[in-house]
């Protein structure tokens, strides 16, 4: 039973009796902070509408050999609601707009995962037919205009505000803003913001504002997951660590490396993002370490007693402040939350070959704490941006022709794919990336 406060209430009890009292709880702070009665009358509807959509996904995207990562739980859907908590009045006017908001958190939740156009557009149609289904005389050119994104940048850079951006061409204004930001301040990278990095960008980007927000990154090499990743996490002013290979780096390597990312994030109270690759797993057993480190936080024999004592003496004094009691074990598990809050891991996988798939049996965690974002193949859009940056720094070759040869490379990498999938057929395999392009 939760425990008797020193006034005698018991305060789980006493909320829950409030919530089935007046089936709200009133904002402590702001008094004033309400959500708009239309807005109110259609809350029902979301919550049928998404428990719909959950039981509906779960029944036709099933687990396969290949799409090993299809399995969804009440996970999922706690997630689709916590998306609607990074939303403001400012952001929900009118119920169309907490519509749209349902429309992208599921698609956030669900859709990132799917691996297949055909998947893709049967998640779409499943949302539509929910929408008219749950939603009365909604206004169908408002709801399922395009583009439907929600970031935490949409008000500005450095101005973390949930809001949806009005258009692409705002969504490339802010992004160039940031990267050039970047370059700056960082190291120089070279991004070319075509309209599918620019979301996968929003997509990492939310996934770092959330709490203890960690992405599994699936796509093969050159699709630009780790470029992405660090500008998102520029965006999220996160600091950026990597591990650096060199040989004979071991497990005890690692540890070092992830110990003294908890001292930074769990004592220092500093954001970090961990990004590993999947050339950087030199060693199985180093898998076993961040599966711990994604499940529960808690990394076996990472600190030695002498240094556990020093963590938890440098924390007493917060945990104080926070109105706890200053035990050691409840300092210890005020670092480790505050580790957990503040270290995001970025993991970029390929999804070439069982690797991925063998890894996720033995080390559950990298596929049920993590949000997946699936990187599809670069469309045609995509590769003629690309081509065209890198000629526009080939002086011999004339302007006039650059356009006609941006688009004749772009469609000699689709041919050789379109010939890449016929030669599978034939038992061949080869794996055609963007980097071939570049």
């Amino acid at each position: 039973m939760p425990e008797v406060d020193p006034y005698g209430t018991v305060q789980p009890h006493t909320i829950i009796r409030q919530h089935l009292d007046y089936n709200h709880c009133q904002h402590l702070l702001n008094p004033e902070l309400r959500i708009n009665a239309q807005i109110a009358k259609i809350s029902k509807n979301v919550v049928a509408a998404s428990i719909a959509l959950h039981n509906k996904v779960s029944q036709v995207f099933l687990p396969t050999a290949i799409k090993f990562h299809y399995i969804f739980n009440l996970r999922d859907l706690s997630n689709v609601f916590q998306g609607f908590l990074f939303s403001t009045n400012e952001c929900l006017v009118n119920p169309s707009d907490l519509i749209r908001l349902w429309l992208h958190e599921t698609h956030r939740v669900y859709g990132d995962k799917l691996t297949e156009d055909k998947d893709i557009d049967a998640f779409l149609k499943m949302q539509v037919d929910l929408c008219k289904k749950n939603f009365e005389d909604i206004d169908e050119g408002t709801v399922f205009e395009r583009p439907n994104i929600y970031c935490h940048f949409a008000g500005g850079i450095g101005e973390p505000k949930y809001m949806p951006v009005a258009s692409w061409v705002q969504l490339n204004r802010l992004l160039t803003e940031a990267l050039s930001s970047y370059n700056d301040l960082i190291a120089a990278m070279n991004l070319v913001l075509f309209e599918d990095a620019m979301m996968h960008i929003c997509r990492i980007s939310r996934i770092l504002e959330s709490p203890r927000g960690s992405a599994l990154l699936v796509g093969v090499g050159g699709s630009g997951k780790q470029s992405l990743s660090r500008l998102a996490a520029f965006i999220s002013s996160l600091e950026v660590s990597q591990i650096q290979l060199k040989k004979g780096y071991g497990v005890s390597d690692l540890k070092n490396e992830l110990s003294s990312l908890y001292i930074k994030t769990g004592l220092k109270n500093v954001g970090i993002m961990f990004l590993m690759t999947d050339a950087q797993v030199a060693n199985e057993q180093f898998l076993v370490l961040i599966n711990d480190l994604l499940a529960s936080g808690e990394v076996g024999d990472l600190f030695p007693d002498d240094d556990m004592e020093n963590i938890i003496a440098g924390v007493r004094n917060e945990v104080k402040g926070a109105g706890l009691p200053d035990t050691r074990e409840i300092c210890w598990k005020f670092f480790i939350d505050r580790v957990r809050k503040q270290l995001k891991v970025v993991l970029c996988f390929s999804p070439v070959g069982s690797t991925l798939r063998v890894r996720s049996r033995k080390f559950p965690a990298l596929i049920n704490c993590t949000s997946i974002n699936w990187f599809h193949e670069w469309p045609q859009e995509a590769l003629v941006s690309v081509s065209m940056r890198f000629l526009e720094e080939l002086s011999v070759l004339p302007i006039t022709l650059r356009d006609s040869v941006s688009r004749f490379m772009a469609y000699v990498h689709t041919s050789v794919n379109t010939i890449s999938k016929a030669y599978l057929q034939t038992r061949g395999d080869t794996i055609i990336q963007p980097r071939r392009v570049i």
